[in-house]
This record gives C-alpha cells, sequence and structure tokens, in this order.
C-alpha cells in the first residue's frame, strides 16, 4: 500500500528534480488530445526521455511546474500501489504544490506496477480535468493490453531507437541535405551511415565511442528482453528454444521466415518444439518490439494471412551479437524500420511478389501508392537492371508513375517505358 507520505516523499524529489538534458526526438504527442497518451517501444529505446521532452515543451509553453507531476511507479516507496491508494497522490500533490486553476498534467512511468491501474486512469479521464501520459514495460504490460483496459480513451506512440537523423542530431552532425551533398560533411555522414547499419540505434550506444562497449549494452539488452520481456513474462519454459529462436530471428533479418524450416532446424539439433510453439515464438518477439513482420500484398486479407512473412528486427545492432552483418540485408531493414516511424494510422506495407516472380521490397498501400525497392550498391549493370526491372512491371501492373531505389549512395533519375525510377541514397531519404 502506498500511503500519502509515499507520495510526498517521490513528489518532493519530482519538486527538487533538476530535468535532465534530453537528446529531443522526431515524436510530439499531442498532449491537448482529450487522450490517455500512451508511449510504448522496446526497452532502452527512450520512452522515459521522451516523457521529460513533453514535460520541457510544456514549461517551455508556460505551464507552471505546479501543474506538471511525474512518477516513477519503480520507485521502492511505490511497491504494491493498488489503484486504491492512488487519490493519495492527488491529496499529495495539492499538499507539497500550488497548482494554477486549469489542466493537471499527470506523468504516470512504468504504470504497471500498479495494481487494477486502469480503473483508476479511467477514472480520472472521465473527470477531464488531467491529462494524463503513460508508459509500460513490455515485461509486465504489452501495449495492446494497455489499449484494451482503455478501451478507445487512448492515443499511443510507439517509440523505435534513433531514426537516422536522430542519430546525427545526437552527434552534432548536420541533417541539412543540401550542406552534406557538396561537401566534406558528407564522409561524415556516411562513416555515421556505416556505424547505424553495423551497431544499430539504440540511443545509449549510439552515444558510446568505444566498441567493446556498444557490444556490452547490446547484450544486456538481449538478456533483459529474454528473461524479462519473454520468459518471466509468458512463464516459458522451453528458455533454450526460445533463445536459439530469438537468436535465428536476429541472425535472419530482412528475409522469408518459414516456421516449418526453423522446426526442421530445431529438430536436427534435437529440439522437441512444435511448429504452433515456433509460431508462438514468433508472435512473443512482436509483441516485445524485439521482431516485426511484413505480409504480402495481396487484396484479399485471407489469402494474405496464408502467404511468407518476411522479418526484421527492430535494431541491427541485436544482430550483431551472433552474425556478421550483411549490408545489404541490413539497409532493407533499416528502410523498413523508418517506414515504421513514418506510419501513419491509415497507411498499410507490404513487399510484393510479381507474375514474373520478381519482387519489390514494400509497397506502401494508402492514399497515394508507394513503390521502394532497396539495393545497397548497383555494382554492375545487371543488378541494376533487375532492381529497375521489377519496380518498371509492379508500377504498370499498379498503373503507377513512378518508383524509387534506395542506395547506400547512388544517386539518380532515370525514365523508362514512361516509368521514372529515382534512385535515392539512404541517408538523403532518411532525412527527408
Amino acid at each position: 500500500m502506498a500511503g500519502i507520505d509515499d507520495f510526498k516523499y517521490v513528489l518532493t524529489l519530482w519538486k527538487e528534480m533538476k530535468l535532465p538534458e534530453v537528446i529531443e526526438r522526431e515524436i510530439n504527442p499531442d498532449l491537448d488530445a482529450d487522450k490517455v497518451i500512451v508511449i510504448t517501444g522496446v526497452r532502452r529505446s527512450g520512452k522515459t526521455s521522451l516523457m521529460f521532452q513533453c514535460i520541457k515543451e510544456l514549461i517551455k509553453n508556460n505551464v507552471p511546474k505546479d501543474n506538471i507531476v511525474y512518477v516513477n511507479f519503480e520507485n521502492e516507496r511505490l511497491i504494491a500501489t493498488k489503484a486504491i491508494d492512488m487519490d493519495n497522490l492527488l491529496i499529495a500533490h495539492s499538499q507539497i504544490f500550488n497548482p494554477v486553476e486549469g489542466i493537471i498534467y499527470l506523468f504516470l512511468d512504468e504504470i504497471q506496477n500498479v495494481e487494477d491501474w486502469d480503473k483508476w486512469v479511467r477514472k480520472l479521464y472521465e473527470t477531464k480535468k488531467y491529462r494524463i501520459i503513460i508508459t509500460g514495460s513490455s515485461s509486465k504490460l504489452l501495449s495492446s493490453e494497455i489499449a484494451t483496459a482503455l478501451a478507445g480513451r487512448n492515443l499511443s506512440y510507439s517509440v523505435y531507437p534513433f531514426s537516422f537523423s536522430e542519430m546525427l542530431k545526437a552527434r552534432g552532425i548536420t541533417t541539412e541535405v543540401d550542406r552534406i551533398k557538396f561537401s566534406s560533411k558528407k564522409g561524415t555522414v556516411l562513416r555515421a551511415l556505416d556505424e547505424f547499419l553495423e551497431y544499430g540505434s539504440f540511443p545509449e550506444v549510439v552515444l558510446s565511442s568505444d566498441t567493446a562497449r556498444k557490444l556490452e549494452l547490446l547484450s544486456s539488452y538481449f538478456d533483459a528482453i529474454f528473461f524479462r520481456d519473454l520468459i518471466r513474462r509468458y512463464k516459458l519454459r522451453e528458455t533454450g528454444a526460445l533463445n536459439l529462436f530469438l537468436k535465428i530471428i536476429a541472425s535472419n533479418y530482412s528475409t522469408y521466415f518459414s516456421s516449418t524450416k526453423v522446426h526442421n532446424y530445431f529438430k536436427s539439433l534435437g529440439f522437441e518444439v512444435s511448429r504452433v510453439t515456433i509460431l508462438n515464438f514468433l508472435e512473443y518477439s512482436k509483441s516485445v518490439f524485439f521482431a516485426e513482420i511484413l505480409e504480402q500484398y495481396l487484396k484479399s486479407p485471407r489469402k494474405r494471412f496464408a502467404r511468407d512473412v518476411k522479418s526484421y528486427i527492430v535494431d541491427i545492432g541485436l544482430s550483431k551479437l551472433f552474425t556478421d552483418i550483411d549490408k545489404g540485408r541490413a539497409l532493407e531493414n533499416a528502410v523498413f524500420i523508418e517506414l515504421l516511424r513514418r506510419k501513419k494510422a491509415t497507411d498499410n506495407i507490404y513487399y510484393l511478389k510479381l507474375k514474373s516472380g520478381k519482387e519489390v521490397d514494400f509497397i506502401l498501400d494508402s492514399k497515394s501508392t508507394k513503390l521502394i525497392q532497396v539495393c545497397y550498391k548497383l555494382s554492375n549493370a545487371d543488378v541494376k537492371e533487375r532492381e529497375t526491372s521489377a519496380l518498371i512491371e509492379a508500377a504498370k501492373a499498379l498503373k503507377l508513375k513512378e518508383g524509387i531505389i534506395i542506395t547506400y549512395d547512388y544517386s539518380g533519375t532515370e525514365n523508362v517505358d514512361g516509368i521514372k525510377i529515382s534512385f535515392l541514397p539512404f541517408w538523403e531519404w532518411a532525412l527527408m
């Protein structure tokens, strides 16, 4: 039970706290929306930092700090807090702070530690006197469960590791494309891209200049996802099989996922694991933001579900722990994660399989359909023709006039059979 004195202690810490320096993210939660703001994402991606970014923005917009409450429910004084205790937070706030008339902003970090938290949040939301912003650890509370608990009262924002643009900003490197294109700064940007495709972009990893330290951090993240988010969360006993499954997913990013092939591989190693269990492992991996899947573009959802999916990893650095990085597949993975960052609620992303057997890596199905192919290096005429011909065939089939090929550093434009093909370096596309 958390009493008034416990909350007074925590709020006193908040009152005396100097807001930490944060690297501004390219996510701007709408704090004016009449919804509970939910911040989700893979661990160590910066959910708490985003909360502090929001708080700083409120203060910048002249919201008094007395009208802003931040509580981390992992504080030892708040262990075993229940929903019936939460009104003590409001009492303690009124005793310590002097809020002005208007909205009170409640930032509730690691809300899953409060038993029946959703009942109290719903009650408070209905008063219309508060703006409520919450995060929940995937080890105890999935984003899907938050959405269910709040039943349409929420607006969710997914936090991924740094985008390439955020990585450059974190290092004080310009993100203005025109300043990069024709200057020595381009070499600095490409060097950063090489690291982005090798070690990923978890914030703490990006800010470390020591290679061994980067790998230590990534290893600790993998262990936390494995033990805390998956084993503890799902009470799994097949620890060896799950560990191997995660390593398979981490090593085979940007490729087709086949439960049959994985099942056969397990059998060859002496693991008695069913295909159903393997498919469950995949769902678990998605639920904690370790992996993402991409379905084939088909009009029929039933047929789409029956086709092979492609799997991607949330951060390429996690792959570095188990395999040498393939720059071509790493670039495709980076493009997919960037597309997820930019995705609107009405957008859908698929891969496209053509009648000829050729494939387009991504098709964005939204108000305006877009075709995106990824090719690390157009090293010879055959490679260029293969990648271009798939786009042209797809554009003609879908009655589109253009397509994009994202490369490591090749740029240009071609018109083939009335189809405009734009070649864009990843760094330039990522900064657009």
